[in-house]
């Protein structure tokens, strides 16, 4: 085996992960599942970790392309030949990197918000919060209106449009205090 075949087999294992990859995340939406293998190949979701299975795949590819072009083609010794290889994987692997980021960033800056984004802000009663009970409030987060279940944070009865602020989210409930 000589190095142009390790370079040719890297070339090809890289290229059947892709088109694998592609056909299974297809089948897997004919269907409408997730399929999802996630090695630590995030951090959260939408931001891709700089050395995941996808950035590899591509990395693996782009150093067989290289080392097949500078082996075959340009006919470089070993050395000068791996450095190609070396260097047009990293440059496949990271642009791949750039894109899917850029993807990411703009399909998961929706609307969605925190419920940290909640605490602070101002909302209405919409329905009257009961003393020690449950009401429900309306407030505005990213340009939607959010409606969710109150509790007054002192206990005390909030009458329907009272103004209130929300000090605290626990799940789904917010408690909420008298805007002064």
């Amino acid at each position: 085996m000589t190095i142009g075949h390790l370079y040719l087999g890297l070339l090809g294992l890289g290229l059947v992960y892709a088109i694998l990859a592609g056909i299974t995340g297809w089948l897997s939406d004919l269907g409408g599942g997730d399929v999802h293998v996630d090695a630590t190949g995030h951090f959260d979701a939408g931001h891709l970790h700089p050395v995941s299975g996808t950035t590899v795949a591509t990395f693996i590819t782009g150093f067989g392309a290289g080392g097949t072009v500078g082996h075959y083609y340009l006919e470089w010794p070993l050395l000068l030949g791996m450095t190609l290889a070396a260097f047009t994987g990293l440059m496949v692997a990271a642009a791949a990197y750039g894109v899917l980021e850029l993807v990411f960033k703009h399909t998961q800056a929706g609307s969605e918000f925190s419920t940290e984004e909640a605490l602070g802000r101002e909302a209405e009663v919409i329905t009257s919060i009961p003393a020690g009970g449950t009401g429900e409030v309306a407030y505005t987060a990213r340009g939607q209106r959010v409606h969710s279940s109150a509790r007054a944070t002192d206990g005390h009865a909030i009458t329907k449009g009272s103004l209130v602020v929300i000090d605290k989210v626990v799940g789904a409930s917010v408690y909420v205090h008298r805007k002064q």
